[in-house]
């Protein structure tokens, strides 16, 4: 069982940061057989989310019984440490916000610390991790009080008030209260003269105890009670809306969400440093001795230098591959709050098989990734690179390729196919000057000049991805590109606008950098690929990425039916009806999701008529989403979730678009474009106009490079927005005055 829970290590991880992902549809027979025999190799993991309905303590043991019956768990149980070794899992309580860790680790995991910190226990005690998580921060004690889990992992801060209650570890990490302000804010403050600041807090917290011992001292200081359920991104957004002056948060934390949040700073330290730790009751000492020997091996093992050379046996003894690459859609990206790429499976996978984590550092370009490199912040660079003459002259080790691809000419679909040298007379390519591009482009220029064929090079700015090239070649910004055909092949899933036409290569293979005093890994990398290549593994996340459609559904086929949208209009009016939508605008997202069809499954595994994926699902306990109810009922209980996620003083129409673009896209990256919103002069509560605007500009480096979420490919959920209002506005014409049923 230990292997069996070691090798869902870091797909836990991963899954801890996903509700569910992008939403298409393959019919590909190939892909369904492997990916049915690939479901004896997927290991399961319980988790369960107190989201909807929050605990209230008047009402703490009816809800805790409902909540143990989804969780498959009989009875309330306070054993020690013989019974959760006996039983084989540990019942980790952890607040919303820390589990659904919405974002794009760039330079760190530090964020997720703790997660890793509790999963690794789990697996060196052959335990499998039972994730029960509430997005109110109060709940957590009672939870763990009642019995409800084990432990509580929740950035929690130890104090006087909370050790009667309950016993602390040993201290996982330390931090320091600071006062949080808005960038514009100019007035100086000091702990003494906080000048009648509006402070917004949650009750229940450290912060709110420490805000009460100041105001007994400063009475014009005024606390503003925030939502239990707020995250930090809606509390620096309080601040920017001027509805207080400043919150207080984990300056370890803080340090992590800065990287993102150029609109506010820290203004003071409202204290002294304070321990971290985890919480277990006072009835489980041996459970609380097992951590605190666990935490004592951990934090020796995991004190990392900013920069650390070492081959395989540092990487082992460290617990850590750090992986170099940039944030593509083929390499590394964030979608539907999972991450994703090519590149970031495959290594996952060898980090997986060598029990260590993964740091994921996104460069910017090619020049920073071997530097990085050189320097020790890194011990892998994987981003869809070949071996040419220039890189063969570079200080680093190439290990086996991995993946065979040809560099193909990209031009427009409405113009004449190029399908020889010889139409390149006058055209002009757009790359980047670090890719191999160039210099094959260089090579075909040497040697169409002797017959007196000219084309031009123009050189783009290195923070291009060649997905954003391809997109003004597209647009006709650019006359043409090359690129590699696996990237083509990934633009070829979204649209049909592109034509791929003349290979001005033969296949060359794409190959992971390091150093050259790293044999023993390059030895393990090289035993990877030649173990790995063509398995069910490579060829299920090579189908993934490079043959299964991403295409929406067409919305213009539709059930041609004088008096029904489709067979299953009853069925989504009661439904509808339930959650409180309007069953035409159900039913235009059903079209554009499946197409009715309540068989249809995703490229990446959502299935029904609302294409969910299987742990959201779960998640919303509901199961076999191939039934039609169950199918839209989740997809129903998901959209009703995000709605509440966001204002409620929105538009009521704003409020439905919003809810479809972050159904289609995630939370997060909604989030991101409306903060961009505000940068670009748009309004960030309306979406026609401005939100889509900026959904469109985080698909280009200069932009998602400093938005949290990442690189996303914004076409699409305002694409996936469009088509739901259209099909939307047909209904309504089909059966007007049927908002609700």
């Amino acid at each position: 069982m230990k292997s069996h829970v070691l090798n869902s290590l870091t797909k836990v991880i991963l899954v801890l940061l996903s509700l569910f992902t992008l939403i298409s549809c393959s019919d590909d027979s190939e892909n369904k057989k492997i990916e049915s025999e690939h479901k004896s190799h997927q290991n399961k993991i319980i988790y369960f989310d107190k989201n909807n309905d929050g605990i209230k303590k008047d009402n703490i043991k009816k809800t805790l019984k409902k909540v143990i019956q989804k969780t498959s768990h009989k009875k309330i149980n306070q054993a020690d440490w013989s019974s959760i070794k006996e039983q084989g899992s540990l019942r980790i309580i952890v607040p919303y916000s820390l589990q659904h860790n919405e974002f794009l680790p760039r330079e760190s995991l530090s964020y997720n610390h703790e997660l890793n910190l509790i999963i690794r226990f789990c697996e060196e005690n052959n335990l499998t991790p039972v994730f029960i998580s509430t997005k109110y921060f109060s709940n957590m004690l009672p939870l763990l009080e009642q019995g409800m889990g084990d432990i509580v992992v929740a950035n929690l801060t130890i104090t006087d008030s909370r050790k009667e209650q309950i016993n602390f570890t040993i201290p996982v990490d330390h931090s320091t209260e600071q006062l949080v302000v808005s960038q514009t804010y100019n007035q100086i403050l000091s702990i003494d003269k906080l000048n009648g600041l509006k402070i917004g807090v949650r009750e229940n917290t450290s912060f709110w105890d420490t805000l009460s011992a100041l105001k007994e001292q400063q009475p014009d200081i005024k606390i503003v009670k925030l939502d239990d359920n707020l995250s930090a991104d809606d509390k620096f957004n309080h601040i920017i809306s001027g509805k207080i002056n400043a919150v207080v948060e984990d300056s370890n934390q803080f340090a992590f969400l800065k990287k993102y949040r150029s609109d506010v700073k820290m203004i003071l330290d409202l204290g002294k440093e304070r321990p971290i730790a985890w919480a277990v009751r006072k009835n489980n000492p041996i459970l609380l001795k097992q951590l605190n020997r666990y935490i004592k091996t951990e934090k020796l093992l995991q004190h990392l230098p900013e920069s650390r050379l070492g081959d395989l046996d540092s990487i082992k003894k460290h617990r850590q591959l750090r992986l170099i690459t940039r944030n593509n859609a083929s390499t590394y990206f964030l979608w539907k709050n999972q991450l994703m790429g090519f590149e970031y499976e495959l290594i996952r996978q060898f980090a997986q098989q060598h029990k260590v984590n993964i740091k994921v550092l996104v460069a910017n370009d090619f020049k920073q990734m071997l530097e990085w490199l050189k320097q020790g912040y890194g011990d892998i660079i994987s981003a869809g690179l070949i071996k040419n003459p220039e890189r063969a002259r570079l200080p680093v080790e190439f290990t086996d390729p991995y993946l065979f691809v040809q560099e193909v000419i990209v031009q427009r679909k409405n113009e004449s196919a190029i399908k020889s040298l010889y139409d390149l007379e006058q055209r002009t390519f757009y790359v980047r000057k670090s890719s191999s591009y160039l210099e094959t482009l260089q090579k075909i220029q040497d040697q169409l000049r002797s017959e007196n064929i000219n084309f031009s090079i123009e050189i783009v700015p290195e923070t291009m991805e060649t997905e954003e090239i391809i997109k003004h070649v597209i647009d006709g910004k650019y006359d043409l590109t090359l690129s590699d055909s696996h990237i083509i092949a990934i633009e070829e899933s979204w649209h049909s606008e592109l034509n791929a036409t003349l290979p001005l290569t033969g296949e060359q293979g794409h190959r992971w950098l390091i150093r050259k005093t790293d044999s023993k890994l390059l030895a393990e990398l090289n035993k990877f690929i030649k173990k790995e290549y063509k398995s069910l593994f490579y060829n299920i996340t090579y189908n993934k990425y490079f043959k299964n459609s991403r295409k929406l559904f067409d919305a213009d086929k539709r059930e041609k039916n004088n008096t029904s949208i489709s067979q299953y209009d009853e069925l989504i009016k009661s439904l509808a009806q339930e959650y409180h939508f309007d069953w035409r605008l159900v039913a235009a997202q059903v079209n554009q999701e499946s197409q009715f069809n309540p068989k249809a499954k995703s490229w990446a595994g959502a299935k029904g008529l609302l294409q969910v994926m299987p742990r959201t699902a779960r998640e919303v306990a509901v199961s076999n989403l191939e039934k039609p109810q169950n199918g839209l009922r989740a997809g129903l209980k998901y959209m009703t979730w995000i709605s509440k996620q966001l204002s409620g003083d929105l538009p009521a129409d704003v409020q439905v678009w919003f809810t479809l673009a972050a159904y289609n896209a995630g939370l997060g990256h909604l989030k991101d474009a409306r903060i961009l919103a505000v940068k670009q002069g748009l309004n960030p509560d309306r979406w026609f106009g401005h939100v889509d605007k900026a959904f469109l500009l985080l698909s280009r480096p200069k932009y998602h490079k400093t938005a949290r979420y990442g690189y996303v490919r914004g076409s699409e959920p305002v694409k996936y927005v469009k088509n739901i209002q259209a099909l939307y506005e047909l209904y309504s014409k089909k059966h007007p005055n049927e908002a609700q049923m």
